[in-house]
């Protein structure tokens, strides 16, 4: 019996010992793996290494928020059909003069003549002439400056119109498009100019915002000078009248720099030739609807192939490629309904990618393996979803790559911690547990397992053996306790049989209350063997109301010596709970017969029994009530313990400290839980719930 009692303290030892052992491995667990998806989003974030894959998901973004064209923005193409009818390009600045005619006729609202006029018509220098008339009639013709780099490794060049035009024009605009690291062109900078480190620079006119400390001049993006003649730029994209701006210096050579500022994306509103769009021919020999070109924005811009003005898009690609006068009406729609995008800062791509990284750690570590996989995949999906709608909402780009990479390491990284940590901790119990088994003369050569096994194998092998060999201990124990108890009863009875028949002397009273608390003991001992051995598979349907009703009939003789009464109160109807009749009905009795125990002499006890929902199932709830002198609620936590009693100024010293232990036992083995109540000098309630059988 010594060697069960060792074991016992031993294997209860064992939750306390390593309880912060493994709660601080828990929280290790967590911040190592928070440190490594925080070093993968932060690492790829900052590198810029998934750059492609970012822009991919840019690129989903524009085709999920296509919208029809607007009806006030018409392209007039300079197409194959206009080429085949007035001649090879150039065309003669005449043909452009009567083009603006007929559009400034048209009362159009703005003209935007996404053409290079850099150089003089020599052998027709009338045209020059007719061209700056017609521009100066017009009153609303923006024309383009184009920033080019002819060839790696050469100076960056800026194309003026002509002084003749660029003088009379409502506006000039900057039409250079850089294109992102993939090739394609998804984005613009809403200032952009050159900057002459070695020459002294004059300001070219009006148009361009002079910036002295790099010594040269930032334009407004072609589109923005149109939306300005047109009176519709929204105030935060004024150019002209802006006074801040710190422009960055991205090409360089012995000569001349590109200076960049306010870099945007682009948000697409459609594929290639979503526009409205007439051919250049047609307005010239005036073959359209009247009013066609009324209060309308007019771009005019090539189209057909071959002349080299396209540009791969992420709605268009290489297999249909975007005219550059369609690129700039994407960017005017863009711009003028407060629709170009933003991309994050560096700093701030990492601390986001970061936190999204590790956010699911926060629930990792309360879901099971397969409640995990499934809320990473979700929680992956809702991510993508989320940075594709931050766009259309607030205008604003996160590049996710990096997170998104980090949520699919999470859960193997996770999983990998989870089982090293687990394998460790096991280690450790079990070989605690082998040297608290040695200490009992276990042979350790039994627990150990097959060395050829690999790791794991191992380890499940000696925790199943340990396991069986405590299993043994127990079941051991429980057979000894109950033997034991069986066989003090029996003496026990004899002697108490032969002490009233003997003639009493002034020890009988005493060694009677002590056989009679020993056999009470054994009893208690046997009971509560034969509860914790309960098989609960072996349960039948009893009725709970006709339980407890019998309980208060046995209960009544011993309640009458005292003059206590019963006020009860239970469901009419039938209660059905899966039970064992004489295991529950003796710990029922228990309770009731400590509530008549503790009661005073003309007392009244309340039962009552009712029926509540709970979230699995039905339950039923026995109350038993005394107006004893209650208990403190620091000892109410001992009661259910063994051998704890709630000794106070009234209570009886004649328990053994098992009767509300059994209860305990009993009740948790038909699935319930037992509860107290008190309030001191006024009542104790205790409550006992179990399920009830489902209908």
């Amino acid at each position: 019996m010594v060697k069960f009692e060792k074991a016992k303290l031993c294997f209860k030892s064992f939750p306390q010992k390593f309880s912060a052992l493994r709660k601080a491995q828990k929280i290790s667990d967590r911040i190592f793996t928070a440190f490594i998806l925080a070093l993968i989003a932060g690492s790829l974030a900052y590198s810029g290494a998934l750059v492609r894959f970012d822009n991919l998901y840019f690129d989903l973004g524009r085709y999920l928020s296509f919208k029809p064209a607007p009806a006030d923005v018409v392209i007039v193409a300079v197409d194959e059909a206009s080429l085949k009818s007035i001649g090879r390009w150039p065309w003669p600045r005449a043909v452009h003069s009567v083009l603006v005619n007929k559009l400034s006729e048209q009362k159009a609202k703005v003209i935007g003549l996404d053409i290079i006029f850099a150089e003089p018509d020599v052998l027709h220098p009338e045209s020059d002439l007719a061209l700056q008339n017609a521009i100066t009639q017009a009153g609303n013709v923006v024309l383009p400056v184009l920033l080019e780099v002819p060839f790696t490794g050469a100076p960056a060049k800026q194309s003026l119109p002509l002084p003749l035009l660029a003088s009379n024009a409502a506006a000039l605009g900057r039409v250079h498009v850089p294109l992102d690291a993939d090739g394609f062109a998804r984005s613009i900078y809403l200032d952009e100019g050159l900057a002459f480190p070695n020459t002294k620079v004059i300001k070219p006119n009006d148009f361009a915002l002079q910036d002295k400390k790099l010594n040269g001049f930032l334009w407004a993006h072609f589109a923005e000078a149109i939306l300005q003649v047109a009176n519709e730029l929204p105030n935060n994209y004024q150019h002209l009248s802006s006074t801040m701006y710190s422009p960055q210096v991205t090409f360089s050579n012995d000569n001349s720099h590109i200076m960049r500022d306010r870099l945007r994306k682009v948000t697409f509103i459609g594929p290639s030739n979503h526009f409205k769009r007439i051919s250049y021919e047609k307005v010239l020999s005036g073959d359209y609807p009247k009013d066609f070109f009324k209060d309308k924005i007019v771009l005019v811009g090539a189209t057909a192939a071959g002349m080299g003005d396209v540009l791969p898009t992420a709605v268009s690609a290489l297999s249909a490629p975007m005219t550059g006068v369609e690129f700039h009406a994407n960017v005017l729609e863009a711009m003028r309904n407060n629709q170009l995008i933003i991309e994050t800062p560096l700093w701030l791509t990492i601390l986001v990618c970061i936190g999204l990284a590790v956010l699911p750690l926060f629930w990792l570590q309360k879901l099971s393996p397969l409640k995990s996989l499934v809320t990473i995949t979700g929680y992956y999906f809702f991510v993508i979803l989320l940075v594709l709608a931050l766009p259309s909402f607030i205008n604003l780009w996160v590049p996710p790559s990096g997170a998104l990479i980090a949520i699919l390491l999470a859960y193997p990284i996770w999983s990998w911690r989870k089982l090293e940590s687990a394998q460790t901790y096991l280690d450790i119990e079990l070989q605690n547990l082998r040297d608290d088994l040695a200490l009992i003369g276990v042979d350790q050569a039994y627990l150990e397992s097959n060395t050829h096994e690999d790791p794991l194998q191992a380890r499940i092998s000696k925790v199943k053996r340990t396991a069986e060999h405590l299993r043994d201990l127990h079941r051991d124990r429980s057979d000894t306790l109950a033997f034991i108890s069986h066989d003090i009863r029996a003496p026990l009875g004899s002697a108490m049989m032969l002490m009233n028949e003997v003639e009493k002397n002034k020890y009988s009273d005493r060694v009677s209350q002590m056989l009679s608390r020993a056999h009470a003991m054994a009893e208690n001992f046997l009971q509560i063997s034969r509860a914790e051995t309960a098989n609960a598979k072996q349960f039948q349907e009893v009725d709970f109301v006709s339980l407890v009703l019998q309980v208060l009939d046995d209960t009544y003789v011993t309640a009458k010596q005292k003059n206590i009464k019963f006020q009860t109160s239970y469901s009419p109807d039938i209660i059905w709970i899966k039970a064992d009749f004489g295991l529950l009905q003796r710990a029922v009795a228990n309770v009731l017969l400590n509530a008549v125990k503790y009661s005073p002499e003309n007392a009244m006890i309340t039962v009552g029994l009712s029926q509540a929902d709970s979230k699995q199932n039905k339950l039923a709830i026995l109350k038993i009530t005394d107006n004893g002198t209650g208990i403190s609620t620091d000892k109410i936590p001992k009661l259910f313990k063994r051998f704890s009693r709630a000794d106070g100024e009234h209570q009886a010293s004649d328990g053994t400290g098992l009767g509300l232990y059994f209860v305990d036992v009993a009740i948790k083995k038909h699935q319930g839980s037992v509860m107290v109540e008190s309030v001191m000098n006024e009542y104790t309630t205790l409550i006992i719930q179990i399920p009830c059988i489902n209908e």
